[in-house]
């Protein structure tokens, strides 16, 4: 499995990456599926906060 000390690895991308481990996949396709993944939780995350700025420039005014 891929190790990353800077950070905790999100519990769903730690979950795939059992699965690709049970299935056996290459380091090739677990640094893929792991960039991939953390480029999605970045993404959502980014949005999540888009959404909520509106809300507290709302708030604040």
């Amino acid at each position: 499995m891929i190790s990353h000390s800077q950070k905790p690895i999100h519990p769903t991308i730690r979950k795939c990456m059992q699965h690709l481990d049970v299935i056996q996949a290459d380091d090739k396709t677990k640094q893929i599926v792991y960039m991939y993944m953390e480029t999605l939780l970045r993404e959502s995350n980014m949005a999540a906060a888009c959404e909520q700025a509106p809300i507290e420039s709302q708030i604040h005014n």
